[in-house]
């Protein structure tokens, strides 16, 4: 059954070079396996614009159809749309764009800065939650200096630019997610300080539930 390129892509049959480009870069992102997108989806598009996007491939098509590319002469046989035989999904930047000109340079353009950012979660205690802090931790090479605000919420993220890992366009970032830590065991100087927190907290609140 021949297969309608232009309909994957959402194409007109006269769309120029531009167009099929623009419309592919779209579906990829929608699709894209790593942003939790449709497999099967995906290698359709990518099937669709290595055709269209080749001038000699797209006449054939145009006078033949997509049987004119069954036997693999467009290279879509199995192991393709950088995905192995068993369908498992490959690293799409260290295979060269799936062996196919171009398409690298797009997914670059695409996730590269996205993959090139970092996240990290921050463990820090109650007492440094309450009246900040100043902290120094490391990020593989880097060292981060961090203040920490006074009052801070566990949850809090903070981005630092240029802190993440280098891609083509420079360097992504770093993420920071801050952690409130409750300590499993206390000394009883400790137990005895929180005790007397607990007693200041009840006498001047009246607690209050989130609707």
């Amino acid at each position: 059954m021949s297969k309608d390129y232009y309909k994957t892509l959402g194409v007109s049959k006269t769309a120029s070079q531009e167009e099929i480009k623009k419309a592919y870069r779209k579906l990829a992102l929608q699709y894209h396996p790593d942003k939790g997108g449709d497999v099967a989806k995906f290698k359709e598009v990518n099937e669709a614009y290595q055709i269209l996007s080749d001038a000699q491939k797209r006449s054939q098509y145009d006078q033949f159809g997509s049987s004119a590319f069954n036997q693999g002469s467009s290279g879509f046989n199995q192991g393709g749309y950088g995905f192995s035989s068993n369908g498992e999904w490959n690293d799409i930047f260290s295979q060269g764009g799936f062996g196919f000109g171009g398409l690298g340079d797009i997914f670059e353009d695409f996730f590269g800065q996205t993959l090139s950012q970092v996240q990290v979660e921050l463990a820090i205690s109650i007492a440094q939650a309450v009246v900040g802090d100043k902290i120094k931790f490391k990020v593989g090479t880097e060292t981060i200096d961090m203040e920490v605000p006074a009052g801070i919420q566990d949850g809090t993220s903070f981005r630092f630019r240029g802190k993440g890992k280098n891609y083509k366009n420079g360097k992504g970032d770093l993420i920071v997610t801050i952690r409130v830590k409750i300590p499993e065991r206390v000394s009883k100087e400790e137990k005895e300080l929180y005790q007397k927190l607990k007693d200041i907290e009840a006498k001047k609140k009246t607690w209050k539930f989130w609707e």
